[in-house]
């Protein structure tokens, strides 16, 4: 990276820094993963040891994958894994500089309540926020947390490592590009954007050395479904599009850059060869972009005849997809494409700035179902100024995936997140304010069953069933066509198999609402889950 010879000649020695992974906040009937390898932290960790600085990270999550406690912002959702006095027991008193991560808006309370707790056991410490929710919400962070003193915004490895350089050298932070500190006057001020980083393929690699990798691959905590031992990699960053529900544009810009195939392959091989990685969830905002990108890095992953499988759990486009790349994907070894068509109308496509032609991404699916390819389909409903048209067409939009063959469908309700032009509309009209009320309306995003409408046409509770009823439209029509597919699905609940989306979604939702239970007939604070469908191997 560009700034680590910069550090090395100003930093006299190391400095040490301590990383926090927060622990996450769900829902009894969610359906999202809240607990996967936190990447993002684990770049941050390698910038920062590439660079000299003595790292230690506390995972939150990761240290402790079994226990749920009762989340004091929302008496309907749960906390996932340490304490706070766990967290903060954990920290070399030592530590100069405290970095926290909140990369979902949703968390920001606890997170809050995190860095409150770290500041009165660390009074002098220098302490870090950074994440999506804080490049989102700057102001508001540092405004309702006055136990922070700096936020790093956007892409942060640049940022992260030239911020530490600077704050051991006793130099003005206005200098450091890309983050939002507090003036002399104590008000917050943001300093000069940071461009992207262009060299992707100079980056230092995560530093996983610090987190406890064996046991999210060990209890299948993946975003995706439990094809094997699994690892997370990212193989570009950015997206290129502007989707209005969405906050890339503000965290990434709209460049979207990959990293050289061969790249990603050798830290593909690394994975294999360290913890014994059999599949690989790809992070990527989206992944297939360019076709040539992705025709170069399967016919290379083809070539090393690696024994793997990878999938692709975050929503990709369909325009490089045809029946060559498709069948391209399932000889190097994918099994999952998750598409997200969000809607089936042309005109709330268009409303949204959803580039997507619904018969183009047919075709794409077409191509991929051909090729053996297992697919999921992601919706939203209660887009604002949707209407009841817009659902009609997205139910015979779910009619033709069913016919199709298809195999999953999610349907979300629509939330309005922090950095996208969407909530900036919202926050402008006064349908949003950011409060207590609308911290609490953000678990709704995973959780179909208790939906907060911000469309005129539906409420909360008609949004809720609208999506239950997307659902069971789909899976209903789907078994009715297909049967033999009911029958693998019993049989693959009955034997707590959780290879496809839809098995490991009910799996973690079991185990949730076990928590739930448990938290609030018992009265306990804090209850030790264990994993109800523990990770059987699955043929590949």
């Amino acid at each position: 990276m560009k700034n680590q010879t910069l550090i090395r000649d100003v930093c006299s020695r190391p400095v040490r820094v301590c990383l926090v992974r927060p622990p996450t906040l769900t829902s009894a009937s969610g359906v999202g993963q809240d607990a996967v390898p936190p990447l993002g932290l684990a770049y941050i960790a390698g910038a920062l040891c590439a660079a000299g600085h003595e790292v230690q990270t506390v995972d939150a999550v990761g240290e402790a994958v079994h226990l749920y406690s009762r989340a004091r912002c929302d008496d309907h959702a749960l906390m996932h894994g340490l304490r706070n006095e766990e967290i903060v027991a954990r920290i070399d008193p030592r530590t100069q500089i405290i970095g926290v991560s909140c990369m979902f808006s949703v968390e920001w309370p606890i997170a809050e309540e995190l860095v409150s707790a770290i500041r009165r056991a660390f009074p002098e410490a220098f302490i870090v926020v950074g994440g999506e929710h804080v490049t989102a919400c700057p102001e508001l962070t540092l405004t309702t947390c006055p136990a922070a003193d700096v936020g790093v915004l956007g892409e942060g490895e640049e940022t992260i490592v030239e911020l530490v350089n600077a704050h051991a050298a006793g130099r003005d932070l206005g200098e450091v590009a890309g983050i939002i500190y507090r003036g002399p006057n104590g008000a917050a001020a943001r300093t000069a954007p940071r461009e992207r980083i262009r060299a992707i393929d100079d980056i230092a690699p995560p530093d996983w050395t610090r987190f406890p990798v064996e046991t999210y691959i060990d209890n299948a905590l993946t975003h995706g479904a439990n094809l094997g031992r699994c690892m997370p990699i990212l193989a570009s960053r950015g997206c290129p599009y502007r989707c209005t529900f969405c906050s890339s544009p503000l965290m990434w810009t709209t460049r979207w850059t990959a990293r050289k195939p061969e790249a990603v392959i050798a830290e593909m091989k690394d994975y294999i060869r360290r913890y014994r990685v059999t599949n690989f969830d790809f992070y990527d905002l989206t992944a297939i972009v360019k076709r040539s990108w992705i025709v170069e890095f399967c016919r290379l992953l083809i070539a090393e005849g690696l024994d793997i499988t990878w999938q692709l759990p975050s929503g990709t486009r369909s325009e490089a997809i045809d029946e060559e790349v498709a069948q391209l994907l399932y000889a190097s070894g994918c099994r999952i494409v998750t598409y997200a068509p969000e809607s089936g109308s042309r005109a709330e496509l268009a409303r949204i700035k959803k580039k997507v032609d619904p018969d183009r991404m047919i075709a794409s699916m077409r191509g991929a179902r051909r090729a053996g390819l297992a697919i999921k389909a992601s919706f939203v409903f209660g887009f604002p100024g949707s209407s009841w048209r817009d659902v009609l067409h997205t139910f015979g939009f779910l009619s033709r995936l069913a016919i199709l063959g298809v195999d999953d469908v999610n349907a979300f309700p629509f939330s309005p997140y922090p950095g996208s032009e969407l909530f900036d509309e919202l926050v402008r009209t006064g349908k949003v304010r950011l409060d207590h009320d609308y911290f609490r309306s953000l678990l709704a995003f995973n959780d179909p069953e208790n939906s907060v409408s911000y469309a005129e046409f539906i409420g909360s509770r008609g949004l809720s069933r609208l999506n239950l009823l997307a659902m069971g439209f789909f899976y209903f029509l789907s078994f009715s066509i297909r049967p033999q597919r009911a029958v693998k699905l019993a049989a693959s609940l009955v034997a707590r198999d959780t290879s496809t989306r839809f098995t490991m979604a009910l799996a973690h939702r079991r185990r949730r609402r076990l928590a739930m239970r448990r938290v609030t007939r018992e009265g306990l604070e804090t209850v030790a889950i264990p994993m109800i469908d523990h990770p059987r191997p699955v043929a590949r």
